[in-house]
Parts: C-alpha cells; sequence; structure tokens
C-alpha cells in the first residue's frame, strides 16, 4: 500500500511542477489577428490584456503591443510587443538576426547595470531565430521619467521572414517576470502568417 501511496504522491507533484513549469497554468488565452498588413499575424494573447496597433513615423514600421488592462494603473509593467520592420527601412540596415540582435544589445548598454542573462537559437514562424534575455535598472514609471528605476528583465526574440525583421519582446519588473514568461513563450509558439 505504501508503494501504490508514493506513485500516487509522486506523479502529482510531478504533474504540478510540469503544469508550473511548462506554462499550463489558469492563464487563458483569446486569439488576435492583425488588422495592419505588414503585421500580418494571428496568435493567441492573454485573454483581458488590451491590444493596440500602431506604425512608426513614414511607415518605418508596424507594431502590436499587449498590456494588462488594470483600472487606474495607466503604467503597467508587463508589456508584450511585436514590432515588424521592413528590411529597407532599417537604418543602418540589417543583414542578419544576428545583426539586428547586436544592435539591440548597443541599445540597451545604454541601461545602468545592463546583463545578458542568456542567448539561444529557435524557430519561430518556420525560421531561426535569436532569443536573447536581459537585466537592466529602467524608470518605475513610463509616464513619470524621475520615477525611481526598478530592476527589469526583457526577452527579445527576432527573426526575419521575407524582407521583414520580426523583433517578439516581452519586458516587466525583474520580481515579476516569471508571472507572465510561459504565456509569453505560449503567445510566440502559436504565431502564425495570415
Amino acid at each position: 500500500m505504501k508503494t501504490g501511496l508514493r506513485r500516487f504522491f509522486l506523479v502529482t507533484v510531478g504533474a504540478i511542477l510540469m503544469m508550473n513549469l511548462f506554462g499550463c497554468s489558469n492563464i487563458k488565452f483569446e486569439k488576435y489577428s492583425s488588422k495592419d498588413v505588414l503585421i500580418n499575424l494571428s496568435m493567441d494573447y492573454i485573454a483581458g490584456w488590451r491590444h493596440s496597433e500602431t506604425r512608426g513615423a513614414y511607415g518605418s514600421y508596424a507594431q502590436v503591443m499587449f498590456f494588462p488592462f488594470e483600472k487606474g494603473n495607466e503604467s503597467p509593467r508587463a508589456i508584450i510587443d511585436i514590432t515588424v520592420k521592413e528590411s529597407a527601412k532599417i537604418k543602418p540596415p540589417f543583414r542578419t538576426v544576428k545583426d539586428a540582435a547586436d544592435d539591440i544589445m548597443r541599445k540597451r548598454v545604454q541601461f545602468k547595470d545592463t546583463k545578458l542573462l542568456s542567448e539561444s537559437t529557435i524557430k519561430v514562424l518556420g525560421n531561426d531565430a535569436t532569443v536573447i534575455e536581459l537585466s537592466y535598472l529602467a524608470p518605475g514609471s513610463f509616464v513619470d521619467v524621475k520615477a525611481k528605476s526598478v530592476p527589469v528583465k526583457e526577452k527579445i526574440i527576432i527573426t526575419k521572414k521575407g524582407d521583414n525583421f520580426y523583433f517578439v519582446r516581452y519586458q516587466n519588473a525583474a520580481k515579476e517576470f516569471d508571472q507572465y514568461d510561459a504565456a509569453f513563450s505560449h503567445m510566440v509558439s502559436t504565431m502564425k502568417l495570415k
């Protein structure tokens, strides 16, 4: 009898650990389908979050931003966004995904205490993608630039499909980063060109 109880306990604990490690949590998802032809994506996003599509000056990029809706909070810390840039409109031009990742690192070094936590390669939209995870200090509020700096973690996935570079980014306060990291991975895994 003890063996059966031990096996049940181990299976239950294992299942709970797998759900926590691999993102099978209580987070629910809704479907997103871009209106902007440059973004040209459909994917899951976190239920209850809002999204907003924008275009850069002179059509230099298209972006969709996902953020939690919290009444009274004009400055959410958790942000997931996808920025699509046409190769011809990027200055200086990137030839490879690695060039784009290096450019991001050069820009992030300007933040205080920037650290590269990891760099890896995955498949996104059928192509190789570079994943960089960083930490740095950033203003605690996007509205008040004089706000006290807080530790931030950011994961950026960069890939190229056709003539477009895709920058998929998740940023959150370091202490809250794990809250949506698995959901971010799920969102990326469901990305499809329309």
